[in-house]
């Protein structure tokens, strides 16, 4: 009988392993995204503003912690963003999000987080308006 048990021992640490490895790699790996309004609740506005955007990058919403969505309005000019500055991504004239012109998008920050929004004009200056809600 001992020879039986002997066989599962090993077969349940290896399993043991596994599993502790799994967790680790994915607790390890994710990225917090920072906050979202829960389903169903509501947001309120925390901050709006007009800012104008060209072919120089701007930062257009700096790094929070408790945003629950950020609404960007663009002009007769489209926006490249980038939704955060982890590994140096800055948008430019062929990388990073497209948001095109005349149309108003939510960026849910449960999707895109709470991190630094970089945008960047196909024009040398388009004003775009911004909203934060929380």
């Amino acid at each position: 009988m001992s020879n039986k048990l002997g066989i599962y021992v090993p077969i349940a640490i290896a399993s043991v392993m596994v599993v502790a490895i799994a967790a680790y790699i994915f607790g390890v790996s994710t990225q917090d995204v920072g906050a979202s309004a829960p389903s169903g609740l509501q947001a309120t506005v925390a901050s709006t503003s007009n800012q104008v955007v060209g072919v120089t990058v701007t930062s257009i919403f700096a790094t929070t912690t408790n945003c629950a969505s950020r609404v960007i309005t663009t002009g007769a000019q489209a926006i490249l963003l980038t939704f955060s500055d982890f590994a140096g991504q800055t948008p430019t004239g062929s990388f990073g999000h497209l948001q095109a012109a005349s149309t108003t998008v939510v960026y849910d920050s449960g999707l895109y987080g709470c991190n630094l929004f970089k945008a960047y004009g196909e024009a040398a200056s388009s004003t775009i308006t911004t909203t934060e809600t929380r």
